[in-house]
């Protein structure tokens, strides 16, 4: 068998990678005033939603690896968006909250967040939209094993507890 461009420019890693490519610079159009990438947006509303949540468990809900995590993590706290504290259980590990101004960044963020997800979807048929995300997310979620970083699935989702 030959490869051809077309083969290349429809296969669904090709098609998947391009419109993550998309999606990340309508995002970072969106933010750019704030200098915020998809991942610290994503971060800072999981810290947002779960006070006091762990890095590593952090990393499960968002799909991220230990590394990415942690660079993550280091780039909002150094932008003061978020704090770390020790955790009373766990002396080694630490806990994450959202500070005033990250309280305050991600309320815009959201704004910039809908913006982009509103100039994703709309030149997608209106009746096309749900049988789309239903089928991305049957792919993420039948593929979630094989990612170096899977993310845990919200029925396995443990409680934040101090």
């Amino acid at each position: 068998m030959e490869l051809t461009i077309e083969e290349l420019w429809n296969s669904p890693g090709f098609l998947i990678r391009r419109c993550q490519q998309i999606t990340t610079a309508i995002f970072l159009e969106e933010a750019a005033e704030y200098d915020f990438s998809p991942t610290q947006y994503s971060a800072l509303a999981v810290i947002h939603l779960q006070p006091g949540i762990d890095q590593s468990s952090l990393g499960e809900r968002v799909a991220l690896d230990r590394s990415s995590v942690t660079k993550c993590v280091e780039r909002l706290e150094k932008r003061n968006f978020i704090e770390r504290a020790v955790c009373s259980a766990d002396r080694r590990a630490r806990r994450l909250y959202p500070t005033p101004e990250g309280k305050e960044m991600l309320a815009k963020l959201v704004a910039a967040a809908e913006r982009t997800r509103q100039r994703i979807i709309e030149p997608i048929p209106v009746d096309q939209r749900q049988p789309l995300f239903d089928v991305l997310k049957h792919l993420g979620d039948a593929l979630n094993d094989q990612s170096r970083a899977p993310m845990l699935p919200v029925e396995r989702q443990p409680e934040v507890a101090d």
